[in-house]
C-alpha cells in the first residue's frame, strides 16, 4: 500500500512550516563513538531482527509445526521391545531343578513306558523325556507391531486440530511483527517530537538571553525599571528549568529507541528521518473493511473456532470402534535371548468400541462445543476490537490532521504578534508583561504545531497497526491459500510480499563514516 511504503521508508518527510520547524543536524565536528544515525525503516528492521518477542513467535510456531508432526505420524505403525531380566525360585521350581540334578537338560532317557493290547499282549512305547532345565533364571522378551487401521475420526480430528493451531501459530507471528513494527515507529516518533520540544525550548532561552540583553542595558540607562528586570530573570530561569527537562527527556527517548533497536541503552541515537505532513486518502469505511480482512489476530481467532471444531469431531470419536492390526512374538528362557521354556507369536486385528463408558464421551463433546461457543464470542469481541481500534486511529489522524492547519496558522500569527510586542516595548509604548505574554504565546504555538505534527505520524502508525498492514506477509492471502487446501508452509509461499531493496549496505556505510 502506498502509504505504508511512504510511512515505513521515511515518517513523513518536510515539515509544512519550512526549515525553520525541522529539527536540524548537530553541527560538524567530533560526535562520540556510540552516536548511531538511524532512519525509520532502519529502525524498523533492526527492532525485528532483535526483538525477543518475535523469537518467542517463532518459537511456538516450531512447536506447532512438531505437534503436527507428531499426530500425523500417530497414524503409522508402532514396533515397540519389553525385556525382563529375574532372578527366580520357591517350590514350584524345585522339582525342575531336582530333574535337573538328577539327568541333566530334557533328553529321551533309557526308559520306556509298556502298553497291553488285548489279544496282542504287552509292547513298548517311545523312550521317556528325562531331566529338566534349571529355573533360576527368567529371561524375557517381547515384540509387537501395532499399526492403528480406523480410530473413529479421533486421529483425524487431532491432526485437524494440529493444523489450524499451526495456521493460528503463523497469524500469531505475524501480528507480533507487527506489534513490533508499531512499537520502533512510535519510539522513533516520540524522540523526534521531544527533540523537536527541546528545540523550541532552545529557541525560548535565546528570546529570553535577547530581551535580557535589551533590558540590561536599558536599565543601566535608567530607562526602564528594576521591576521589568528582575521579572526578565524570573522568565529565563523557568525557560531554562524547561529546556532542562525536555533535554531529559530525550535523553530517555533515545534509551527507549535503542532499547527497542536492540542496541545498548546507552547508544546516542541520532534520527535522520523528520515529521510532515501528507494527506490521507482513504476514508474511514474502506480502512475498516480492510482492518477486518487483513488484520492477522482477526483472523487467529477464525483459526481458534475451526481448532475447536475439529477436536469436537474428534471428541466423537469415543462412539465408534478402533481396529488396529496386531503382531507380536514373546520368548523366555534360562538365559538371554533363548527361548527354552517359551516361544509363542500371533498376528491378526484388534476391535475396540466402548459399548458404555458411563457418559465421558457425552461431556467430552459437550465441552468441544462449549469451546467452540467461547471461541466464536472471541472472534465477535475481536471483530469489534479491531473495528473501535481502526476507527479511534483514524478520527485521531483526522483530528491531528486538522490541527495542524489550525496551529500552522497560528505559529505565524504568533510570530508577528511577538514582532510587534518586542517593537512596542522597546518604544515604551507597552509593559514588559505584553512582551513576554507574546513570547509565552509564541513558544506555546511552536509546541501546539510540534505535538499536532507528532499526533499525526503517530496515529497514521497506529493506523498502519490496526488495519493489520503487512510486514512479512498478507494474512489475507495467507487464509485464502489455506482455504484451497494449502498447507502452512504452502500458504506462507504463496503470501510473502515482495522484497524491499535492502538498506543495510548504506546504513553500513554512514556508521563507518561516523
Amino acid at each position: 500500500m502506498k502509504f505504508y511504503d511512504s510511512l515505513k521508508n521515511k515518517l513523513l518527510l518536510a515539515s509544512i512550516l519550512g526549515c525553520t520547524l525541522v529539527f536540524s543536524a548537530k553541527a560538524c565536528g567530533a560526535e562520540e563513538a556510540s552516536t548511531v544515525h538511524l532512519s525509520l525503516a532502519e529502525s524498523i528492521r533492526m527492532a525485528l531482527d532483535t526483538d525477543e518477542s518475535i523469537e518467542s513467535s517463532a518459537a511456538q510456531r516450531e512447536a506447532a509445526w512438531h505437534n503436527l508432526r507428531a499426530i500425523r505420524r500417530s497414524k503409522g505403525p508402532v514396533v515397540s521391545w519389553t525385556s525382563q531380566a529375574h532372578r527366580i525360585g520357591g517350590r514350584n521350581y524345585e522339582s525342575a531343578n531336582e530333574a535337573h540334578d538328577e539327568y541333566g537338560d530334557p533328553h529321551a532317557g533309557n526308559v520306556s513306558h509298556a502298553y497291553y493290547a488285548p489279544g496282542i499282549g504287552y509292547f513298548p512305547g517311545s523312550s521317556m523325556t528325562v531331566g529338566s532345565y534349571a529355573y533360576n533364571n527368567t529371561f524375557a522378551n517381547s515384540w509387537s507391531l501395532t499399526v492403528p487401521l480406523y480410530t473413529g475420526g479421533q486421529v483425524e480430528g487431532q491432526i485437524d486440530a494440529g493444523r489450524y493451531q499451526l495456521n493460528r501459530a503463523d497469524l500469531t507471528t505475524e501480528n507480533t511483527r507487527q506489534t513490533v513494527r508499531y512499537a520502533a515507529a512510535e519510539g522513533y516518533a516520540n524522540l523526534i517530537h521531544l527533540e523537536n520540544l527541546a528545540k523550541v525550548a532552545r529557541e525560548a532561552v535565546a528570546m529570553g538571553n535577547t530581551q535580557m540583553n535589551l533590558i540590561q542595558a536599558q536599565f543601566e540607562e535608567g530607562a526602564v525599571a528594576e521591576a521589568d528586570l528582575l521579572m526578565m530573570k524570573v522568565n529565563i530561569a523557568n525557560d531554562r528549568q524547561n529546556l532542562v527537562n525536555a533535554e531529559k527527556q530525550v535523553e530517555v527517548a533515545k534509551s527507549t529507541l535503542a532499547s527497542i533497536v536492540g542496541l545498548p541503552q546507552d547508544t546516542n541515537v541520532e534520527p535522520l528521518d523528520v515529521f510532515s505532513y501528507e494527506p490521507y486518502d482513504k476514508d474511514l469505511a474502506a480502512c475498516e473493511a480492510y482492518a477486518l480482512t487483513h488484520r492477522p489476530d482477526g483472523l487467529a481467532a477464525d483459526y481458534n473456532i475451526k481448532a475447536a471444531q475439529a477436536q469436537k469431531e474428534s471428541a466423537k470419536a469415543g462412539y465408534r470402534p478402533k481396529v488396529t492390526a496386531v503382531a507380536s512374538q514373546n520368548i523366555s528362557g534360562n538365559t538371554p535371548f533363548r527361548s527354552e521354556r517359551s516361544n509363542a507369536w500371533e498376528a491378526g486385528l484388534n476391535i475396540s468400541w466402548n459399548i458404555f463408558d458411563n457418559g465421558v464421551t457425552a461431556e467430552s463433546v459437550q465441552k468441544a462445543d462449549a469451546n467452540i461457543r467461547a471461541y466464536e464470542a472471541e472472534a465477535r469481541r475481536m471483530k469489534k476490537a479491531i473495528r473501535l481500534e481502526t476507527r479511534t486511529a483514524y478520527l485521531n489522524m483526522k483530528a491531528a490532521e486538522q490541527n495542524i492547519q489550525e496551529t500552522a496558522v497560528a505559529v505565524k500569527q504568533a510570530e508577528d504578534s511577538y514582532v510587534i510586542a518586542q517593537v512596542r516595548y522597546e518604544e515604551g509604548v507597552d509593559v514588559l508583561l505584553g512582551l513576554t505574554d507574546a513570547q509565552d504565546k509564541l513558544t506555546r504555538a511552536k509546541q501546539n504545531y510540534m505535538t499536532a505534527l507528532y499526533q499525526y505520524n503517530l496515529s497514521r502508525a497506529a493506523l498502519e497497526k490496526a488495519m493489520g498492514v503487512p510486514v512479512g506477509f498478507d494474512a489475507l492471502r495467507y487464509a485464502a491459500a489455506e482455504e484451497k487446501g494449502a498447507t502452512a508452509e504452502q500458504a506462507l509461499n504463496a503470501s510473502q510480499l515482495e522484497k524491499e531493496p535492502d538498506e543495510d549496505e548504506g546504513y553500513n556505510k554512514r556508521q563507518k563514516a561516523n
